[in-house]
This record gives structure tokens, C-alpha cells and sequence, in this order.
């Protein structure tokens, strides 16, 4: 299967649906000032504790010798929602003697309770009702997965589905794991140009700095820049790619790139096509739209369905996506997972479940087929797939046959990004 993106997915969800890179941005300066690893964790005692024992306490003191692995969610964030059958998983697959997990939420109570009535979550739950945890911790965006060691002092700040057993198993004896990084994003300040000096309309995408962090520089009223993002980001934030069916065919050039924005009086239309044209020149990329006949599917529910099926606890907009072998629905309908399971595998998929009402669902499946795909439906929600036929269009993109023959270290090291 090839790879097929969608605006969003890689984005952490926020607060009344906002999904753009944009939106990641609450205020100036650095975002995400999270404690520095190997410093002491800071105070939890202000959390309510939700599904712990009576006379639980969150304090260090008395969570000291266990590896505490700290999940900052809310009920409206789908990734948060989406990543809840991983964090059962570990917190199931791990000693309570020596680990525990603690997912914190600054939502009110009852909505929270209301929610955990709908969908499991394993391990405590703490009510951050004052905001002071959040704000200790310096967590401004959610998901965001902190692990402690058995001394108090912060590991890492990552996120859920980057954290394995074995790599806690290893904190817990003291070793040293390279967890996965939280996706660091700053906004920056750029001084006003003069007048005579801004230029009327100009564009520029130039190689960043190899450990360049994600910034966006805003310098009205003439533009917005985007510093320091890899080129897969690059793609996500200038094309509809998941609605316009964008098919990635090959590794796009490694590095990261920065791209400049200047305009006067200019139509955005006009400022995205040319943004666009500009990033598939210097990602030496082509776009090859054509529409292919291919075997269709039909979704179906089997006798299963009723059993495995429950309707999704998530009050945010639809998400669905597919990544790298890993699809992804939150809060949609069986349109919309037939939509994503079109995408993945790149052949039409139409919906005769006759199941109302709108579900979650999180998988990855292994060798891109639609056998191994089937596998998976059946077990995780009592659907299954079945032969037809029906006509796709899609858009490839394709790295020209000049950037193909430089050897590329992002070919040799793809990871699903999320």
C-alpha cells in the first residue's frame, strides 16, 4: 500500500476543532516548556484521583521506586481518544507494583466520569480541575505522555503510542531510553518591515537548519512563514491531500525546509497555487492526477458487529486518516471508515453495513492486503470486506527520476508519524 495523508492527522487536536498547525499556537515564545529531563518531577497532590484505590494519594512520595508514566488528555481530543487501546494495553501488560499510570484532565468532573462510563481507560484518572498540573508541567497541547523514574526526575516527554513496555521496563532498571520527543513548536516574532521595503508578492522554500524546531514567524500584515518543517510536513500543510486522494509513491527528499511568504493585496487562492508549485519544485515533485479501475469492496457487518461495535465517546469532529499501514477513524460514521479503508488500500470501499451512529477505530495492519485487512476488521469490530467493483480517482505524487537516484536516508528509515 502507499502511503495516503490527511491534514490533521499528524496534528495534535485542540479545543474546538482546531487541527492546523496554526491553531497549535496559544501565545509567543516557547509552547510546550515542559520540565527539563533528569529534573524532579513537579507537584500532583492538587489532582482528584479518579478509579485509584481509597486513600490513594498522587505525591511523590508516595509513588516513589515506581515508574509513573503521566497521559495529559481531555475528552474532546481524538488523537487522545485514539491512542486509549495502546495506553490499556501497557497499563495491563505491566507490574502495578512498579508502575502506574496517571492520565490527567482539566475538564470538569462529571464530564469526565461521563465519558469513562463510555470508554475504558485503564490506571487512575486525575481531575486537574484548577489547571495548576497543566500549567507546572507546561503542557499547552494533547496529547502529551511524560515518564518519571522511581527517584521523581522526568525521563522524557513524548507521547503515548512512543512508549513501549520494554522501554519502561528498561526506565524501571534504571537504564537509559531514547524515547521518541515531543514535537517541539515555537512562534517566533518577526520586526515590521518598512513599507518600501516589503515586497509586493514573493515566495521562497529554502533548506533549514537540520535541527531547525517547527516555528511559525507571522509578520503582518504581509505573511506567515513556516521554519523548519520536513518535507512530509510541507506536503500536509499546503494540499488537501486525504480529500483530494493523494497517493505518495516515494520517499520524499530528507532535511527540513523554510518557507517564506510576502504578499500584498493578494488573493489567497492565488497564495496557496504558487505555494504550492513552489514546495513541489523544491521537493522535486511531480503530480501525475489520474483515475484508475480497480476491484471494489463492500463493507459489511457480520454477526459480530453488535458486540464488538460501541458508539464513540468523543464529542470532537471526525478525524479519519491512514498512515504508513496505520488507519485511523474518531467519531465517524461507517461512511467515513469506508472512506479510510478506500484509502489504505487504494481500491474503492462502499458501506452496506446499515450501522448507524458514528464508532472509533485504530489498527495497523500488517503487508497491505485486503486479506490481512479482514483479519482485522473481524476482530476488532465484526465488519469484513467482500469483492465488487467501482472506478477511483487519484492524485500521485512522485519524486522526479533526478531526486530518485540521490540515496536518501528518509527511504531506509520510515516511521508512521502521529
Amino acid at each position: 500500500m502507499q502511503r495516503i495523508f490527511e491534514r490533521g492527522h499528524i496534528r495534535t487536536a485542540l479545543r474546538a476543532g482546531l487541527v492546523t498547525l496554526a491553531a497549535c499556537f496559544l501565545g509567543t515564545g516557547p509552547l510546550w516548556a515542559h520540565p527539563g529531563k533528569g529534573t524532579p518531577a513537579p507537584a500532583l497532590n492538587t489532582l482528584k484521583l479518579l478509579q485509584a484505590p481509597v486513600g490513594a494519594r498522587a505525591d511523590w512520595a508516595s509513588l516513589k521506586g515506581k515508574v509513573v508514566v503521566l497521559e495529559f488528555w481531555a475528552t474532546w481530543c481524538s488523537p487522545c481518544v485514539a491512542s486509549l487501546p495502546h495506553l490499556n494495553q501497557l497499563v495491563e501488560s505491566l507490574d502495578p507494583a512498579k508502575f502506574q499510570f496517571i492520565s490527567i484532565d482539566d475538564e470538569e468532573q462529571k464530564d469526565i466520569e461521563r465519558f469513562l462510563t463510555k470508554k475504558k481507560m485503564s490506571g487512575w484518572v486525575g481531575v486537574d480541575a484548577s489547571g495548576g498540573v497543566f500549567h507546572r508541567y507546561g503542557v499547552e497541547s494533547r496529547p502529551t505522555t511524560i515518564v518519571v523514574n522511581g527517584n521523581g526526575k522526568i525521563v522524557a516527554v513524548t507521547d503515548i503510542d512512543s512508549v513501549s513496555a520494554p522501554d519502561l521496563q528498561a526506565v524501571a532498571e534504571g537504564k537509559s531510553v531514547a524515547f521518541k520527543p515531543v514535537m517541539e513548536i515555537t512562534e517566533v516574532s518577526v520586526p515590521p518591515t518598512p513599507s518600501a521595503e516589503r515586497p509586493l508578492f514573493a515566495v521562497s522554500v529554502s533548506k533549514a537548519s537540520p535541527n531547525a524546531k517547527m516555528a511559525i514567524a507571522k509578520h503582518p500584515p504581509t505573511g506567515t512563514d513556516l521554519l523548519g518543517e520536513d518535507a512530509d510536513s510541507l506536503v500536509t500543510d499546503v494540499f488537501n491531500v486525504f480529500g483530494g486522494r493523494y497517493v505518495l509513491k516515494d520517499p520524499l527528499p530528507a532535511g527540513r525546509y523554510d518557507v517564506r511568504v510576502n504578499s500584498v493585496d493578494v488573493p489567497q487562492s492565488v497564495i496557496d497555487s504558487v505555494v504550492q508549485q513552489a514546495v513541489l519544485a523544491a521537493l522535486h515533485v511531480q503530480i501525475q492526477p489520474k483515475t484508475v479501475t480497480k476491484p471494489a469492496y463492500v463493507l459489511r457487518a457480520t454477526d459480530a458487529s453488535k458486540k464488538l461495535l460501541s458508539p464513540s465517546g468523543s464529542t470532537h469532529a471526525v478525524k479519519r486518516g491512514y498512515w504508513h499501514g496505520k488507519f485511523l477513524l474518531m467519531n465517524g460514521t461507517m461512511d467515513d471508515l469506508a472512506y479510510v479503508l478506500a484509502t489504505g488500500l487504494e481500491n474503492p470501499v462502499i458501506n452496506e453495513t446499515s450501522i448507524d451512529g458514528t464508532y472509533d477505530a485504530r489498527f495497523e495492519v500488517a503487508g497491505g492486503g485486503v486479506d490481512s485487512l479482514n483479519v482485522v476488521l473481524k476482530k476488532t469490530m465484526g465488519l469484513e470486506l467482500v469483492p465488487g467493483n467501482q472506478e477511483m480517482s487519484i492524485t500521485v505524487l512522485e519524486v522526479s527520476t533526478q531526486e530518485k537516484s540521490k540515496p536518501s536516508p528518509s527511504a531506509k528509515t520510515q516511521e508512521v508519524k502521529q
